[in-house]
């Protein structure tokens, strides 16, 4: 009966694809790359060992006669952070069950690749090169423990401000089927499944990526003992490389009230605009948030590598300065770390303050308030998360509030980071 489960599950969904999409020729390239790549595609599960119950699921699939499975990351983090709790297993799309081990990582794009004993003689062929635009491309894994799903799709090219480089694909990516390939109508690999934004909006790890990845890891050693340091080196160097790059480049700017602020620093960031001019709030306000959309998964409770920053003018011409000024306190107050930590995976925040003086064009005085917080991460030592806030304060009853967090930076490079970010910021 098990073994039957999965194909009624996987001709159901076809058909109700089929259905609605109104497709023959999808839902019949979907049964037969099934048919033919099914034995090659491997449910992936975390299994607490004190219970013996699986505590995470995913997908994966073979790319080697060496028995060499990919999946994501972040289907395997748990056994990562605590090898000594979790084990590794599959599932074949027949019931069969094995165990896997971790051969290796990349947290950067969410890749990691496991060993299975005593492997089969076949595996999924990777892919020469990307489908073209509006191509029928093919999505699967096992959702939510449902059974195996074939998701035909569309590949929409890379996503438009994509930090780390994600296929845009026409379908539902759900949960479960992380880790699962991707394939054109030839049966090859052409990306991995990684998130989804919903509505029929994916993401997918793209075959350039995990070609790399595979490639560094035939000539590369793990050690699941220095699994938090390879995680360390990873996150640094990709740290490094994109900080570097925004530290080199010119920053486009845009006027905000009395002054001018940094406006996207760079393709992958976008900013949005806000403004409020209602006279029963006795204050104008405008403000421009800033920031990459993506960010690099460590744990279900702990995010990093994002950069995201704020100004805020406040004006007004019917507070008096103490009204204004408390007002002005609170909306500093409320700046915070965008990613996600707890406390197991950071130290509390430390800060300093300073004044900043500086000269506008109309050559008066401007005087910055900066306060500068750092809390390092407890695994990944000398790396930070880290907060800037600035207010000016030379202006009775006006004022700008800026802000900015980055996660997971050294921080000789934040200190570089914070410079360029104040000297970027005029005042008319």
């Amino acid at each position: 009966m098990f073994k039957d489960f999965p194909n009624t599950i996987l001709l159901f969904t076809v058909a109700l694809l089929h259905s609605a999409l109104g497709t023959t020729a999808w839902a019949q390239d979907a049964k037969s790359l099934f048919s033919e790549y099914g034995n090659r595609i491997y449910q992936i599960r975390i299994i607490d060992r004190n219970s013996g119950k699986q505590a995470g699921l995913g997908s994966g699939f073979l790319v080697d006669a060496d028995g060499h499975v990919v999946t994501n990351y972040h289907v395997v983090s748990a056994y990562t952070h605590h090898p000594d709790r979790f084990d590794i297993e599959f599932v074949s799309h027949a019931g069969d069950k094995g165990a896997l081990a971790l051969v290796n990582l990349d947290v950067i794009n969410d890749l990691a690749l496991l060993q299975l004993n005593d492997p089969p003689d076949y595996f999924i062929e990777l892919a020469d090169q990307l489908p073209e635009h509006g191509e029928a491309i093919y999505s699967i894994g096992n959702p939510h423990d449902l059974g195996w799903t074939v998701i035909p799709g569309t590949y929409n090219g890379i996503a438009a401000h994509s930090v780390y480089e994600r296929i845009h694909f026409s379908g539902s990516v759900n949960p479960g089927m992380s880790g699962g390939p991707v394939l054109n109508n030839k049966g090859e690999v052409i990306g991995v499944n990684v998130a989804t934004a919903g509505n029929q909006l994916s993401f997918l790890v793209p075959l350039n990526r995990l070609t790399a990845f595979i490639g560094r890891s035939e000539t590369s050693t793990f050690d699941i003992a220095m699994g938090d340091q390879t995680v360390a080196d990873q996150l640094r160097k990709n740290q490094r490389s994109m900080i570097n790059k925004l530290l080199e480049d010119s920053w486009d700017t845009a006027e905000l009230g009395h002054a001018v602020v940094p406006s996207e620093i760079s393709p992958q960031v976008r900013c949005w605009g806000y403004s409020e001019d209602d006279p029963e709030i006795l204050y104008s306000h405008s403000a421009t948030t800033c920031g990459s959309e993506e960010q690099i998964y460590l744990s279900s409770e702990f995010t990093t590598g994002n950069v995201a920053y704020q100004f805020n003018w406040l004006d007004s011409k019917e507070l008096n300065s103490i009204r204004f000024y408390n007002m002005y306190a609170e909306k500093f107050a409320k700046a915070y770390a965008d990613n996600e930590a707890g406390k197991e995976d950071v130290t509390e925040f430390a800060c300093h303050e300073d004044f900043i003086r500086s000269d506008s064009l109309s050559g008066r005085d401007v005087v910055t308030k900066t306060t500068f917080c750092v809390r390092e991460y407890k695994k990944y030592r000398g790396l930070f998360d880290v907060l800037f806030f600035g207010a000016s304060v030379h202006e009775r009853t006006a004022g700008l509030i800026s802000h900015f967090t980055i996660a997971g930076i050294e921080r000789e490079l934040a200190m570089a980071f914070m410079r360029k970010f104040i000297s970027s910021i005029q005042w008319n």
